[in-house]
């Protein structure tokens, strides 16, 4: 995949606003958990049987073994104040989450801290003899909002849509302010799942302390190969054979040459560019080192000749 086909290339490019830069992932979710909260409220008739077999319990996922239960449940809301304080949160954090770890890697981090978070809250409630069970997306919501405010603590964003707090705060307040329920019993704090809270921001906080990205971790190496820099003065005399078909050399000419860039195929590239990508959104341009530099001249100069190439 290039550069030109990325999420945040092609956002910006074409301009945004507030639905149309949500990268598909991000969107996805949110248009699959507004779709299932309205058909819940349009068959109330049916909705019992369908939290029966969809919303998470000690009972029937643990004892029945229903284990898709640890999924479906996070796709379920108890109501109209739940639903969108969830997707406000992921609309707000999820975007650059996404375009900083791309789509998949996204997607398999926030399905897998759904499944955690469901499963830590039952298992807890199994052995606290709590039947209550659970639903909603506050847990893989939590790990998502940990993970920005790894980030970007400083940043801020309108907490209860118009009270502006850093990121550090909100985080703060949605870990232990439900905490609460445990010194005022009977205050309504006992309906919030906790333990999926904060077993999501345990799960974001190890995804970027560790670097557990599905892409990484299924690549069988620690890391992916980074673009091998030579300098001539240390090179070998070249022996004449014919380059791989599939590499690139790119070689500055004159007194003040560059030293010499050896190219990895695509893939290996755009592995490096979205490190360096990263990097920018996390601590600015101007941090970049030379190597970095030259990672972004070669994608550009891909993206370039890939757009003179069409017809």
């Amino acid at each position: 995949m290039g550069i030109q086909d990325r999420e945040y290339y092609r956002a910006s490019t074409r301009g945004s606003t507030w639905w149309v830069s949500v990268p598909p992932v991000t969107r996805a979710i949110i248009i699959i958990n507004l779709v299932v909260f309205l058909f819940l409220q349009l068959s109330r008739d049916e909705s019992d049987r369908i939290l029966y077999w969809f919303a998470a319990s000690p009972e029937t996922t643990l004892h029945q073994f229903r284990l898709w239960q640890l999924l479906t449940a996070t796709f379920l809301h108890a109501g109209l104040p739940h639903i969108v304080g969830n997707m406000y949160f992921l609309w707000i954090v999820g975007r650059e989450m996404e375009a900083i770890h791309g789509s998949r890697d996204f997607l398999a981090f926030y399905l897998f801290t759904a499944i955690g978070s469901t499963l830590a809250c039952i298992v807890y409630q199994n052995l606290t003899d709590d039947p209550r069970g659970m639903v909603g997306a506050s847990g893989a919501v939590m790990g998502v909002v940990t993970l920005y405010t790894l980030y970007y603590p400083t940043r801020e964003m309108l907490f209860m849509f118009f009270i502006p707090m850093p990121m550090w705060v909100v985080l703060g307040i949605c870990l232990f302010f439900p905490l609460l329920r445990y010194v005022s019993p009977g205050s309504g704090l006992d309906r919030i799942a906790i333990e999926s809270h904060l077993a999501g921001a345990i799960l974001g906080y190890c995804f970027k302390q560790f670097d557990l990205r599905w892409s990484r971790l299924v690549s069988g190496r620690g890391f992916r190969p980074r673009l091998k820099i030579f300098s001539p003065a240390t090179r070998e005399p070249s022996r004449k054979r014919s380059p791989a078909p599939s590499w690139t050399s790119v070689k500055s000419v004159g007194p003040a040459a560059k030293p010499t860039v050896t190219v990895v195929p695509e893939e290996q590239l755009d592995a490096r560019l979205d490190e360096v990508l990263a990097k920018i959104a996390r601590e600015g341009r101007g941090s970049l080192t030379d190597e970095e530099h030259r990672v972004l001249e070669e994608a550009s100069r891909r993206a370039q000749r890939r757009r003179s190439d069409r017809p």
